[in-house]
């Protein structure tokens, strides 16, 4: 089955599953968390490239990493749970490839909660009536928030893959990938932000405009993206074709029509 067609089958099921919704749950909850912690520092009036760091810097550290797990995991394993997998695997689509497809429609989702929180950041921002909103910001925040939603994607990818075998493995998945968030946020004031796949995007991004990039955090992340490479291609492939019907004695009988 080609590829382009198994992401647009998937992504039309999005329909049918609620967890989209838990996602854009999850980024509103993102924004309001950063509305209230400004509302609780000293007093001061925040811009909105203050703000927006605010929301990225939660984002990565206490939210994205755990809810786009929990939203791989939900999608992986639907037909598992629905029990419709060895339905599809009755066509000529091996598990491998399905799971990819899974995962590059799930790399879209990043992107679009992406838009979502620059969305709602940008809402909150302006029912706040806060002041320095420039046009230069609004674009760079916008591809701030995309682009560390894809980054910390990218960082979890291996947790995704290895706990998607089950149908409640990937609950465990959740549970490491929010710990592995939360020591981002110590792992970014100890000069690791560079080696650290979850703190990697930072620098990619240029959060808070710190100099830009270092070679080092494209490496880590793509040493993350070949570790997962790997752990799809050495899965187990799952047959493609049904196994022939047999008849009480194991003889092979003929398929009804």
């Amino acid at each position: 089955m080609n590829m382009c067609v198994l992401v647009k089958t998937e992504i039309i099921k999005l329909k049918r599953y609620s967890i989209i919704w838990i996602g854009i749950a999850a980024m509103l909850l993102l924004v309001l968390l950063s509305r209230y912690m400004v509302t609780a520092s000293n007093g001061t009036v925040p811009t909105f490239e203050s703000f927006s760091n605010l929301v990225i810097w939660n984002n990565f550290s206490l939210f994205f990493p755990a809810t786009i797990t929990l939203m791989s995991g939900y999608i992986i394993t639907r037909e598992q749970v629905n029990d419709t997998l060895k339905n599809i695997l009755t066509v000529p689509l091996s598990f491998r490839s399905l799971l990819i497809g899974k995962l590059i429609t799930v790399g879209l989702i990043a992107i679009f909660l992406g838009v979502v929180s620059f969305g709602l950041t940008l809402f909150i921002f302006l029912l706040s009536h806060y002041p320095g909103l420039a046009a230069k910001m609004l674009v760079q925040s916008f591809f701030q928030m995309i682009g560390i939603n894809v980054c910390v994607y990218l960082a979890v990818l291996p947790i995704i893959i290895l706990t998607s075998h089950s149908a409640n493995g990937f609950l465990v998945g959740v549970g490491f990938a929010f710990f592995y968030g939360l020591v981002g946020a110590f792992a970014s004031g100890h000069d690791l932000t560079s080696v650290y796949p979850i703190t990697a995007g930072l620098d990619i991004i240029n959060y808070q405009g710190e100099g830009g990039s270092s070679p080092l955090c494209y490496l880590t992340l793509l040493a993350i993206f070949l570790i997962s490479i790997v752990l799809i291609a050495v899965m187990g492939k799952r047959s493609k074709t049904p196994a022939p019907l047999t008849d009480k004695f194991g003889n092979k009988s003929l398929r009804k029509h």
